[in-house]
């Protein structure tokens, strides 16, 4: 059993803690950190801690990579981006710790050429297995087709166990006006709420567009919600997970927390419920500190225990 994981525009995420900021003036921040980010490589962290191998790739410039480097040979991942001249993109986010709020300012990237593109193609075509669970996250960089992920569903799904794919925007769109779709999607409420065009204020709202999904062929839809939880919906049922409260220390990776916790489940075949269950306690384990890791079980078992999982019978007279 293998995952790898395709992340095709990683970043550097700089964090930026800067309480009371405000725009037009200058302004005092406290603490400053730079951490690897990339949907992708975050899932894989997250497994490789979880005690599950991950294999990091995608595309990758080569000239500030040891950032990346550093972190995989720390989490035991094993790297197999593709690299070429350039750098990867830095991401900006603003934390107020006064009110909680995030700011997020992302660069496009680089644009990646042709030899890159066919590197990893090749490498794919190799790697991917029967037994393989196959990840595609984040945004898409310059030079690459806006539905380069629905070409990879349609080629891997059936050649592979599993297909994940959290994107969002015109990738999304692609993905999902295709004839084949992935067994999985996970979209943040801001990328379901643009996705289809609807304010989506109730979570029946949210389950009738997840229902969607499901009848148009993915397996397993989850649709997180920042502190309102996450709804986790496949054909035969649909659990809402919501999460203690906790200090926020930053949001980077907390969805792809969820994801690597969803990937374990269904590699381990545990039921639903405690899919939910322990990918929440990732994603909320990922919000208490900086960077993308998890801590020993015994914190992850503490964190479980309080998570609240409710079915959709109970949301019926929200």
């Amino acid at each position: 059993m293998k995952v790898i994981t395709v992340t095709a525009n990683p970043a550097l995420d700089v964090t930026i803690h800067a309480s009371h900021w405000q725009r037009s003036v200058v302004n005092r921040g406290q603490t400053l950190d730079v951490n690897p980010g990339g949907k992708g490589l975050n899932v894989a962290i997250n497994l490789n801690d979880a005690g599950i191998d991950a294999v990091v790739t995608g595309w990758m410039g080569k000239e500030n990579d040891y950032h990346f480097t550093r972190v995989f040979t720390k989490h035991n991942v094993r790297d197999d981006f593709v690299r070429f001249a350039g750098e990867v993109r830095t991401c900006i986010k603003i934390v107020d710790d006064s009110n909680g709020e995030t700011t997020d300012i992302n660069m496009p990237g680089y644009e990646v050429p042709k030899h890159a593109q066919e590197a990893l193609a090749e490498y794919l075509e190799k790697e991917v297995k029967e037994d393989t669970v196959l990840m595609f996250g984040g945004s898409l960089p310059k030079g690459i087709a806006r539905d380069f992920y629905a070409q990879m569903v349609e080629k891997y799904r059936q050649a592979c166990q599993w297909v994940v794919v959290d994107t969002s925007g015109e990738a999304l769109q692609e993905v999902m006006k295709a004839k084949v779709l992935p067994h999985m999607i996970k979209p943040n409420i801001h990328e379901l709420r643009e996705f289809c065009g609807k304010d989506l204020q109730t979570h029946t709202e949210i389950l009738q567009q997840a229902r969607e999904f499901i009848n148009n062929g993915v397996e397993m839809v989850v649709v997180s919600m920042g502190r309102k939880g996450a709804w986790f919906v496949t054909k035969d049922q649909a659990l809402h997970a919501q999460p203690p409260k906790i200090k926020v220390v930053s949001t980077v990776g907390a969805g792809d927390a969820m994801v690597a916790g969803v990937i374990r489940g269904v590699l381990l075949n545990r039921e639903l419920d405690n899919i939910a269950r322990r990918s929440t306690a990732y994603s909320v384990a990922n919000i208490m500190h900086m960077g993308s890791y998890l801590p020993d079980e015994q914190q992850l078992d503490e964190l479980k225990a309080q998570v609240v999982i409710t079915n959709e019978e109970d949301w019926h007279n929200e």
